[in-house]
């Protein structure tokens, strides 16, 4: 594993929020904010200038782009499925074949009113060792990738021509399969997150989907969104493993009641090594009660102190915080209220963001989650 000893800041993109950097890159690792256009114009004309602003940023951090193991594209598009064409699409050229893994989700509003952020993760000096399951050569991306140890997904979907249960229970077959090509143990995810369709929200886990979080115990982040793809398409999930991580492992819980019923911590920490993975968190006190109800800026703040928190219960700082994800409910005032409460909190310009809006959380009067990932580097 690459030194971790220091944090380097790029900031030649467009990111929110502003205090944001572009990039960070602690040692091996690189994590971007939330990319966007410095030129509103549609979704094919703010994709295009995204992608050339990434590549720029790619250039000047020294980083190659087959070091990149994961994008992340969010888009506001009303046309799913011809979105995520073009998407594709506009990834397949910048990106050499075969490319990293590919997620594309529709939402309902984004920073500014742009219609298009991307999100990207990297390990520095990967590309030639880095090894990619399923290509896709149109664009550019691979269903799965798996650097040494560390194992990442695209978004996996079923048919959607098939009921909810049965799309679940297809990703989740995929899952299996791309984890046992590349030597990945159920017992090894380390985290999940899943995107449904906002008209079709769990009130409980699917039956398939809670028992292969049991053998592990992942962190956890189930999100509604405008859409996955196809207009009948219910759930995507996406995961990370690092192999041996079954043996060795601390799965922090947070005393919280849902942590048990869906089979998920609120942080992981593999062996004593430097990176951890903090679920989707919300304002959620252990005795059930959301903090500060359908307040927007107040809920970013306790969260975030639920995230510093567990950091310091699994032997980190604050200040090895590196990267966030953050869920809003409500308009464009909403987001632009999450940001201003993410500015306040987080170490300026040191810790990568991304703020998406969506159209609902868990529970009506939780407005906000919040995502993150640490490095030991303090």
């Amino acid at each position: 594993m690459p030194d971790l000893s220091s944090r380097k800041i790029v900031s030649n993109a467009t990111p929110l929020p502003a205090e944001a950097p572009a990039a960070v890159q602690a040692g091996g690792r690189f994590f971007t904010s939330g990319i966007i256009s410095d030129r509103a114009g549609g979704l094919e004309s703010e994709s295009h200038r995204v992608f050339q602003l990434i590549a720029e940023l790619l250039r000047s951090s020294g980083v190659a782009r087959g070091d990149v193991v994961r994008t992340r594209i969010w888009h506001t598009s009303k046309n799913g499925i011809e979105a995520e064409k073009a998407l594709r699409i506009v990834h397949g050229v910048i990106f050499d074949h075969p490319g990293p893994t590919l997620t594309i989700v529709q939402v309902e509003r984004l920073p500014g009113g742009v219609e298009v952020s991307v999100e990207l993760e990297g390990i520095v000096g990967s590309a030639e060792n880095a090894v990619r399951f399923e290509s896709d050569f149109d664009s550019s991306s691979s269903l799965a990738v798996r650097v040494g140890d560390e194992f990442w997904t695209s978004g996996l979907k079923g048919d959607p021509n098939a009921d909810r249960d049965t799309q679940v229970a297809q990703a989740v077959g995929d899952a299996r399969g791309l984890m046992e090509r590349a030597g990945v143990g159920e017992g090894d995810v380390v985290s999940t997150r899943h995107f449904m369709r906002q008209d079709v929200q769990f009130k409980s886990d699917p039956t398939e989907w809670l028992a292969f979080k049991a053998l592990s115990i992942p962190t956890s982040a189930g999100i509604a969104v405008a859409g996955v793809g196809d207009p009948k398409h219910a759930f995507m999930l996406e995961l990370e493993g690092v192999i041996g991580a079954s043996s060795d492992r601390t799965n922090l819980r947070s005393g919280r009641t849902s942590e048990v019923d869906h089979n998920y911590c609120r942080a992981v920490r593999v062996g004593g090594g430097d990176l951890v993975y903090v679920a989707g968190t919300t304002a959620i006190v252990p005795a059930d009660m959301v903090q500060h109800p359908f307040e927007v800026g107040p809920q970013v703040k306790d969260t975030l102190e639920i995230i510093r928190w567990a950091l310091s219960k699994i032997g980190l700082r604050w200040d090895d915080l590196i990267h966030t994800r953050t869920y809003v409910v409500g308009g464009d005032e909403k987001v632009a209220e999450a940001i201003t409460a993410l500015e306040d909190v987080l170490p300026v310009n040191q810790v990568a963001s991304t703020i998406i809006g969506v159209p609902v959380l868990g529970r009506p009067e939780v407005v906000v989650e919040i995502e993150a990932r640490a490095i030991k580097i303090s």
